[in-house]
């Protein structure tokens, strides 16, 4: 599958089109196009998989610095380093950290989850700063109109959905849901980890597609907290 989302970045030239050179004039510092982070090998074979999704790809160049290009330069593949962070092989953050205990108790074993899951960011170029600065404009520019994020999802065809994007993100995931036959479940519930919107999206027939949790990011949460509320919602919806 992560052949597939590759191919799909070529076929939109992604960073190098004309809705990425208009965004890059709302911001002139941002990096090459970051790839999805992970991939699970079975994704494809299971009903019962996982999309993580984070704010943007957090770090500048010098974060994914000697990680290869794909073969017409067009964007970073990240895939290695995501499967290295999630491992704790790289990166001990939350951000990491929390996902991989999510998985482990979820699956049962981190090494058999990480089958099922895939890892990405809703905004695929940063403006090389530590933390999430992007502007509106970006993430509209990325999420709303090249919607490549979007494109992902319906490449994977996740079974659960949980974005790390606490309120900044709500209006494009709405918009986006909505088209889909939304259905709002908890709206905005108030928690021990902050804020959490759980949404459900169904087709004619009421059968549901797919369901999504929306937090804030780990950082600074309590992790068995964290991990609790995560793992108990996804066992509430396992089908």
């Amino acid at each position: 599958m992560k052949e597939q989302i590759f191919k799909m970045y070529k076929e939109i030239s992604i960073g190098k089109n004309e809705i990425c050179n208009e965004c890059k004039k709302h911001d002139s510092k941002l990096n090459s196009p970051v790839s999805i982070y992970h991939v699970g090998e079975e994704f494809d074979k299971s009903n019962d998989t996982i999309l993580f999704v984070g704010k943007t790809a957090v770090g500048g160049d010098g974060e994914f610095s000697g990680l290869p290009f794909d073969e017409d330069k067009l964007f970073i593949d990240a895939t290695k380093f995501g499967e290295k962070s999630l491992d704790g092989n790289e990166h001990k953050s939350p951000f990491y950290s929390y996902t991989k205990e999510i998985i482990e108790k979820y699956y049962g074993s981190y090494e058999n989850g990480k089958k099922y899951i895939a890892f990405s960011n809703m905004v695929k170029c940063n403006n090389g700063t530590t933390e999430d600065t992007t502007e509106y404009q970006v993430q509209e520019h990325c999420v709303n109109k090249l919607r490549v994020i979007w494109k992902e999802v319906e490449i994977l065809y996740p079974k659960r959905i949980i974005f790390y994007t606490h309120t900044t993100y709500d209006y494009f995931i709405e918009k986006y849901f909505k088209e889909s036959n939304l259905e709002n479940i908890i709206d905005f519930k108030t928690s021990p980890i902050g804020p959490q919107w759980h949404g459900r999206c169904t087709d004619k027939n009421n059968n549901i597609i797919c369901e999504f949790l929306r937090l804030g990011h780990p950082q600074g949460k309590i992790k068995d907290e964290f991990v609790n509320v995560v793992v108990r919602w996804l066992q509430s919806t396992k089908k």
